[in-house]
């Protein structure tokens, strides 16, 4: 009982101060020339941290207690590089959607429909791709570090796809990603790495309880 509290007062202590890091003006400032200088960098960094602890959370809320992830250090650096390639993908959605509007037209009603288009051609094509991907990965991990050497064959017949559907797919997209990208859209660009950041935690959340689902066997 005591290391579960003393887990949570950490984790709750290194969300407070990331938080306070971006807040306070002249770190805010540091962390925005950082990830304009070094997007990808910041992207690998950020995710490999955030969604990291989102996973750690997820963790802890299923267990009732704080467990590392079956292969943790591997998993982190596979959350950096999402973090890499979701950094690219804002960017080259919010580019290609952003050239079929007049760009002269800032009020608040003409950029809820481009933010919105972003956020759904966005999540509905790349962003099912990578979360199958990230649990191929995820599953290749633990197979890996139980000792197993799962060919393609196996790691596909592993994972439960129509649960992966069901729950990622027809749930999560719709009903929290698409809306939270949309506000993520709506905002300036250094805002946006913000709250991609802190998505990231939710993200972690998500997935890890995803596995949890796809891991049961279709009745």
């Amino acid at each position: 009982m005591k290391r579960t509290l003393a887990g949570d007062i950490l984790w709750l202590s290194l969300l407070l101060l990331i938080t306070v890091f971006l807040i306070l003006p002249n770190t805010h400032q540091v962390f925005i020339q950082w990830t304009n200088q070094y997007p990808y960098l910041m992207g690998f960094i950020k995710f490999a941290i955030l969604a990291t602890m989102g996973e750690l959370l997820a963790l802890r809320l299923a267990h009732q207690t704080w467990q590392q992830p079956v292969g943790m250090i591997y998993k982190i650096i596979v959350w950096g590089l999402i973090g890499v390639m979701i950094t690219f993908m804002f960017s080259f959605y919010s580019a290609g959607v952003s050239t079929l509007f007049n760009q002269g037209d800032t009020s608040f009603l003409s950029r809820i429909l481009p933010a919105f288009l972003t956020s759904a051609i966005m999540n509905l094509t790349f962003g099912i791709v990578f979360m199958g991907m990230h649990r191929m990965t995820d599953t290749y991990i633990e197979m890996r570090i139980n000792n197993n050497k799962p060919n393609l064959s196996d790691l596909i017949k592993t994972i439960n796809w129509e649960a992966f559907i069901s729950f990622v797919v027809f749930k999560t997209i719709p009903l929290f990603w698409i809306p939270a990208h949309t506000i993520t859209f709506l905002l300036p660009p250094h805002y946006r790495v913000l709250i991609a950041a802190y998505l990231s935690i939710v993200l972690g959340v998500i997935l890890v309880y995803s596995q949890r689902i796809l891991q049961q066997k279709v009745t």
